[in-house]
């Protein structure tokens, strides 16, 4: 995969904020802060768990979720790329502005859904979201490259690169320390750490490329890197060093895409087993086999979130050649549908089991979704379904 695939992979269709903590005030060294333009509530509240009990959303053929448009103002194209415990939603949706059609970083809460800014130029994206309700992900500056920030407190703060123009934070663990990948002076894109230290490259397997997405409370830190002969291989650090993972179970796994903190590592890559890419869970102990996920079919799947209970989700591919969100219980793999369309991919999973993505409609628009388990008696607290319900109400009353 050249570099200018991966970037477009990268800032095109991929990444999970955990809590940052960095004391009464953000102290990362070489952070800009920002103050964004005014933003603009919308007036949606997402109601997401329990709300499909009371509204009446669709309930997913077979499976027991349901599924809730989140909706956007625009609707030409919205994806939510992340939840937190708390059911704030993040992701992009694609506006006009000044007559060029744009993608901006948004967020569904209970208050509505806001726009988070740029530093300046047009575009913007937002990929993970933690339980404090900071966002990280990337801005276009006045230059139109992609900077690496995060929003918080009202401001959007850009963080510094290995010495490029260009980057993204994919992660954000309890001990704030963020993980993504940025530009080096010599052009080349690393791993990229930040934490109160300072920006640190975490290097590769000998290649020139390579990102973390993400990181787990343990500081474990995982991704993909190049190795010395151009092979791209999924790589856990467990401090300052790669461990390539390519080769679990006798597969070739290219990306180690997201980590929880009972430490399970989910994977993209070719099992020895299989004919093209599948998502695929490994423990985390090398003395364990990777769990291939399998498909609803067709011949690939692609892991993109887990929770701390083991949950996977991303999407699979279906015997006519489309594809669907799918979440994995450990034994099952359930196809959570669409709107009424062709595609849907799941993206990220909370620890209540609410999964967010995005859905086409009967008319072709992509969505952004939430599917939302259908209660049973004694599943969700009390105290969760009733702030719930409270949202819905208030949205009546707009």
């Amino acid at each position: 995969m050249s570099a200018k695939r991966r970037m477009l992979h990268l800032f095109a269709w991929s990444g999970t904020v955990k809590r940052a903590v960095f004391g009464p005030k953000p102290k990362l060294v070489g952070v800009r802060r920002v103050q964004p333009a005014k933003v603009r509530s919308l007036g949606f509240v997402v109601a997401l768990a329990g709300a499909c009990v009371w509204l009446g959303t669709a309930r997913v053929a077979g499976s027991a979720y349901s599924i809730v448009d989140l909706g956007d103002p625009v609707g030409l194209f919205a994806q939510a790329r992340a939840i937190n415990e708390h059911g704030q939603v993040v992701g992009l949706y694609l506006t006009t502005v000044a007559g060029n059609e744009v993608q901006r970083a948004v967020t569904w809460h209970a208050g509505g859904m806001s726009e988070l800014g740029t530093l300046g130029g047009f575009n913007s994206r937002a990929v993970v979201i933690n339980s404090q309700g900071t966002i990280a992900g990337w801005a276009q500056d006045n230059d139109d490259y992609a900077r690496p920030v995060l929003w918080q407190g009202g401001m959007v703060m850009e963080l510094p690169t290995l010495g490029g123009s260009q980057g993204t934070a994919w992660g954000l663990n309890d001990a704030g320390v963020a993980v993504g990948n940025t530009e080096s002076g010599a052009g080349d894109f690393h791993a990229t750490l930040w934490s109160n230290d300072g920006v640190k490259d975490l290097g590769t397997l000998g290649g020139s490329y390579s990102v973390a997405y993400d990181v787990n409370t343990s500081g474990i830190v995982v991704g993909s890197a190049l190795d010395d002969a151009n092979r791209e291989r999924a790589v856990v650090w467990e401090g300052d060093v790669p461990v390539d993972l390519g080769a679990l179970s006798a597969g070739n796994w290219t990306t180690a895409r997201g980590i929880n903190d009972q430490g399970q590592i989910i994977l993209w890559g070719k099992p020895a087993d299989a004919p093209a890419n599948r998502a695929a869970l490994w423990s985390g102990e090398f003395q364990d086999p990777v769990i291939t996920l399998g498909t609803f079919g067709g011949t690939e799947s692609w892991a993109y979130g887990l929770n701390n209970h083991g949950f996977v989700v991303g999407w699979a591919g279906r015997e006519d050649e489309t594809y669907h969100a799918f979440v994995w219980d450990g034994t099952t793999m359930t196809d959570l549908g669409t709107l009424g369309g062709l595609y849907s991919s799941a993206y990220d999973i909370n620890d209540q089991g609410v999964i967010v993505g995005f859905a086409q409609d009967a008319a072709g628009v992509t969505r952004a979704v939430a599917w939302v388990p259908v209660p049973e008696p004694g599943r969700f607290s009390l105290l969760a379904l009733g702030t719930f319900v409270l949202w819905v109400m208030r949205q009546r009353q707009l």
